[in-house]
């Protein structure tokens, strides 16, 4: 009886992460269907002004590029919002010129101050924010590019009155060195569990570079500054705001923006570890619950590999981890990747290495390392407690 207990007991955790994985999955595939029905709803025009908050801090060399997309936008009647936070390089000196080139659908915030209960992107965004003329207001960052009809499609779904927040998908080129190409496959993949949780209603997360929200929404909640200390602010206002109001993401091209990669294993590594601390530690009861299971089975299942030639029924866990991260990985590279032969043959390897990376990654946000961005240390909580 003991061992058929053990047994039951043995088979019943990874038929529940392989569970949860499907209904992720579903979620996903609920966005593309969405899609359709958004486009042809037939609501009231939307009549709101729209305003682009761009937060930078020594991106000197990326800034020209995004800044030349947004001129190339097919949707013209937006202002734009650039906040230079701290900058030692020639970011604010770009800002000001591209400012004497728009007039006054441009505006430029100097930030020279820090404040010590926010992460520093909460600050400057919040002060982005108080400049803004627009009802919705779309974020993105300075090494990102955008497609021309970025803010026009994005506009199609604020027609709705109870959406506040619509988040976009991500991409990387496919080219370079393995830091590179792994960061392709890579944060494409992680986005899909954003996906696949705001797809099924239960909005945990996003990237914030790619994101829409309702200038209402945020007044509401106070601000970046009213969600309290965090070190990933837009996975937490996805939490907050949905509460109340719809989230949706949008899963086409037309809001698909291109980032640039780190460029070395340690801003990688401070990257991700971010990200992490902020799914492990968040304040919202049900993100941090569901991520922790997800990450903490993908641990115990590569822990359980040294023991898998003595216990040959162990290799369920592993086996079970690769093919929920396939999954995911899969429906991320045939829906988005453009150069899919390459994302086949490299579907395996970089699986693998997907898994172990992130076991590690999550290793270091347990031992709360503190991860740096932009020359700060971040803490898995707020600074003196």
């Amino acid at each position: 009886m003991f061992i058929v207990l053990a047994m039951i007991l043995l088979m019943l955790l990874p038929v529940s992460t392989f569970l949860v994985h499907l209904f992720l999955l579903a979620g996903v595939l609920s966005n593309r269907f969405r899609e359709r029905r958004i486009a042809e709803s037939g609501l009231p025009a939307l009549k709101e002004r729209v305003s682009v908050v761009v937060a930078a801090k020594d991106e000197e060399d990326s800034l020209p590029l995004l800044l030349r997309s947004l001129e190339r936008q097919s949707f013209f009647d937006f202002d734009i919002i650039l906040a230079n936070d701290r900058s030692t390089d020639r970011t604010l000196e770009i800002m000001e010129n591209f400012r004497g080139k728009l007039g006054d659908r441009v505006r430029v915030i100097d930030n020279q101050e820090e404040q010590q209960n926010l992460n520093p992107k909460q600050y400057i965004l919040d002060k982005a924010i108080s400049q803004a003329r627009g009802g919705i207001i779309i974020f993105t960052d300075a090494d990102c590019l955008l497609p021309a009809g970025w803010v026009e499609y994005y506009l199609s779904y604020f027609r709705n009155p109870e959406i506040g927040v619509v988040f976009g998908q991500i991409s990387m080129a496919d080219r370079g060195t393995f830091l590179e190409r792994y960061q392709a496959f890579d944060q494409p993949l992680i986005h899909q569990y954003s996906c696949g949780c705001a797809g099924l209603g239960l909005p945990t997360g996003c990237f914030g570079n790619n994101l829409a929200v309702r200038r209402q929404a945020i007044d509401e909640i106070g601000g970046f500054a009213g969600l309290g200390y965090t070190v990933t602010e837009d996975a937490a206002l996805i939490s907050v705001v949905g509460k109340k109001w719809q989230v949706r993401v949008s899963s086409i091209t037309s809001t698909m923006i291109e980032t640039k990669a780190k460029e070395n294993w340690l801003d990688f590594i401070h990257q991700h570890v971010r990200w992490n601390i902020g799914g492990f530690y968040s304040k919202d009861f049900g993100t941090r619950t569901g991520y922790r299971f997800i990450v903490l089975y993908l641990v115990l299942s590569l822990l359980l590999l040294p023991f898998c030639p003595l216990y040959p029924i162990l290799l369920v866990y592993p086996l079970t981890s690769f093919v929920n991260i396939g999954l995911l990985a899969m429906v991320s590279g045939l829906l988005y990747r453009k150069n899919k032969c390459s994302f086949l043959l490299r579907f395996v390897p970089y699986t693998l290495f997907f898994m172990f990376f992130y076991s590690f990654i999550t290793v270091l946000s347990i031992l709360k390392v503190s991860p740096e961005w932009k020359g700060k240390k971040y803490r898995a909580t707020r600074p003196g407690h």
